[in-house]
């Protein structure tokens, strides 16, 4: 099929998604799709407009997280100015697996709720079979069991993201999309297989992971940890000619109710990064219960002291704002985070409460900060002790529960029941 003949097809790229492209790219490649169609990766929304307004049929693809909301909303409105009618948009990603009609609300065509490993290759050929419903519509793609069938390996685009060794989560925190999904462990195999992709292509050299709790992947339950696969996978990375190997740090993080002795000595004996990315999430036992953490403050203090005995510097993550937060939570949290800055050398990164979509705490309100705390934010600021990444959290949380609300107030064209089309 000549060029001037291929479907096009187009993705959205960020910075927030590039890790996702080549996984969506590896499905299609994988059975040859990709010879059907025309790519192109758009950067900037002067790109999407311009793909908008030249092309009258194709495909537009955005993989997003609730978080992006307003960028994509704005987009998708532009985009629906200039652009035919015959021109699909189709949402997918973490925001549109946990709420797909509000993706519809939005403006996209079609909304894809699932992983892309199970069912996006159908949606692909239903696309180019000219099947697809003329109606908005949601299609829900089965739950991935095994991670070995993802690999984000494209010819097309050719950059090599952190491999992903765990997807979803053994706990049930009430504010996070990973605990939407159960845990399950990509193989050792698996992961070598990657790796000599990468060192084919030169990009070995520095290696990391995509795993939200570091120290538990391989293991079958959350109270029986699997220290020796984790030490037989950054063993061979390191021998296998890795240079800068990291692990426990971000997109691999750590959970206190997870460390050892055992564990962190595996960070230093192999690994480069010289910090370790622990969710404390808060300083108050009573919330941590409320949001179903399943670790106690004890836990961090344990974390961080066996961070601190091997010369490695806990990075910890702090969340304020949470639903049923209340002053006492927030002035507990605040004297934590200066003993712990003090003690043992922490820097801590303070966000602020976003509703995800899907979670239970998806239509809940975020808890004001009162002036007090804000006073205290900002000197910890002037101190170095903390970052200010919780004053554009509360920026765009307020984005958001407006978003949502105008969503949720929205009526789609359609009853309910005529969108959902499960993909076998």
């Amino acid at each position: 099929m000549s060029s001037g003949n291929r479907h096009k097809l187009a993705i959205r790229l960020t910075d927030s998604n590039r890790f996702t492209i080549p996984v969506i790219l590896n499905q299609l490649e994988s059975v040859k799709l990709d010879q059907y169609f025309e790519f192109h990766l758009l950067q900037n929304l002067p790109g999407v407009r311009e793909f908008a307004q030249q092309q009258p049929v194709g495909l537009l693809m955005y993989s997003f997280m609730t978080p992006h909301l307003p960028a994509v909303i704005e987009e998708v409105k532009q985009i629906r100015k200039t652009a035919n009618r015959d021109l699909k948009l189709l949402a997918g990603g973490p925001h549109t697996s946990g709420n797909p009609v509000s993706s519809l609300k939005m403006g996209f065509d079609y909304a894809y709720a699932g992983p892309v490993e199970t069912g996006f290759k159908r949606f692909i050929q239903n696309y180019l079979e000219k099947r697809l419903p003329d109606m908005a519509t949601i299609f829900s793609a089965p739950e991935l069991n095994n991670l070995d069938h993802s690999l984000p390996i494209s010819d097309i685009f050719n950059i090599s993201p952190p491999i992903e060794i765990t997807r979803g989560c053994y706990w049930n925190c009430s504010y996070c999309q990973t605990s939407c999904q159960k845990a399950k462990h990509r193989s050792f195999a698996s992961i070598r297989t990657y790796y000599q992709h990468l060192k084919k292509r030169g990009h070995h050299l520095r290696f990391n992971f995509i795993c939200p709790s570091a120290f538990e992947y391989g293991a079958v339950n959350p109270k029986k940890l699997n220290i020796p696969v984790i030490e037989q996978v950054l063993a061979y990375c390191k021998q296998n000619g890795t240079e800068y190997l990291e692990f426990g740090i971000f997109p691999s993080e750590t959970r206190p109710n997870t460390f050892s002795a055992q564990m962190v000595d595996l960070i230093v004996r192999y690994c480069d990064n010289k910090k370790v990315a622990v969710g404390a999430q808060t300083g108050s036992n009573r919330l941590l219960k409320e949001i179903r953490r399943g670790h106690s403050v004890e836990d961090i203090e344990i974390a961080c002291s066996l961070l601190v005995e091997r010369n490695l510097q806990p990075l910890i993550d702090v969340i304020l704002g949470f639903p049923g937060e209340i002053n006492t939570d927030r002035h507990i949290t605040l004297k934590l985070i200066k003993k712990w800055m003090v003690k043992y050398r922490a820097r801590i990164q303070v966000h602020y409460f976003l509703p995800l979509s899907g979670t239970p705490l998806e239509n809940s309100l975020p808890t004001a900060l009162d002036y007090k705390t804000i006073d205290t934010l900002e000197q910890f600021e002037r101190d170095g002790i903390c970052t200010d990444w919780w004053k554009t959290g509360r920026e765009l949380s307020r984005q958001l529960v407006d978003i949502r609300d105008l969503l949720n107030d929205m009526e789609l064209k359609y009853h309910r029941e005529n969108l959902i089309n499960p993909i076998a």
